[in-house]
């Protein structure tokens, strides 16, 4: 499913379609202490425990009529799930410090292997928001290329690992939850096999400034074709004048 959806947006960009296919899309971000587990709204919390060929994986899940804070650890989107740690919370959006509006939302990703330099390979991460009022959910998804990330010093120092939401899915997620009490933010997260060791990877939510800093697939392919189309007319009119 996930090449499938990636030979989408590769056609998409191609083609210059808006609006984008990138639900979350990595940035990166300023590197920050103070954010081990208790000091930031971690959600899932997941160290490879063997049972899935060796792929770290887990998820947290709110369903109707349940706790934010003791959500379930089932995986969507054919993530395998089962290697949930310590803490694993959703959260309704209002209690997530300086969100003014579901858009700004967004994940970091910390990974933690042992030492500054270690890697891991992230394959899938998505997002999930639960409509309280409606009973619905929607899902957010990283749809690019497996990304190797570093380990920046370990689950009290990140930040560097962002994932954001597009213009478009960012106004998807604010007519999907017009009021930040009525929805539960929860998600999931993979690893490729044989690529995680050590301390358990982390996923925190947090509220992100998007405006310059998030562009469009789409909208970077209207770019390079206008720097191409003007270096085109920039040749002929040299050509012209000599």
């Amino acid at each position: 499913m996930k090449t499938i959806l990636k030979a989408a947006v590769s056609a998409a960009i191609l083609a210059c379609a808006s609006p984008a296919f990138a639900n979350l899309v990595y940035v990166a971000g300023p590197q920050g202490t103070g954010t081990g587990l208790g000091n930031v709204s971690t959600v899932v919390t997941v160290q490879n425990n063997g049972p899935q060929n060796n792929i770290e994986s887990g998820c947290v899940t709110h369903n109707a009529g349940g706790d934010p804070g003791s959500p379930a650890q089932t995986c969507d989107l054919g993530l395998a799930g089962g290697d949930n740690q310590a803490i694993n919370n959703t959260y309704f959006l209002d209690d997530i410090e300086g969100l003014q509006n579901a858009g700004q939302l967004g994940f970091v990703v910390n990974i933690s292997e042992g030492a500054p330099g270690n890697t891991a390979t992230l394959t899938d991460l998505y997002l999930s928001l639960f409509n309280t009022l409606s009973n619905t959910r929607t899902f957010f998804s990283y749809i690019g290329p497996d990304l190797v990330l570093g380990d920046r010093g370990g689950i009290g120092q990140s930040g560097a690992h962002r994932f954001v939401l597009d213009d478009a899915q960012a106004a998807a997620a604010i007519e999907f939850c017009p009021v930040l009490s009525q929805c539960v933010v929860g998600g999931g997260i993979q690893f490729a096999a044989n690529t995680t060791q050590s301390a358990p990877e982390t996923v925190y939510v947090g509220a992100f400034e998007r405006d310059g800093e998030v562009p469009e697939p789409g909208s970077i392919a209207l770019l390079g074709a206008g720097v191409m189309a003007f270096g085109a007319l920039r040749r002929r009119h040299t050509a012209k004048k000599s």
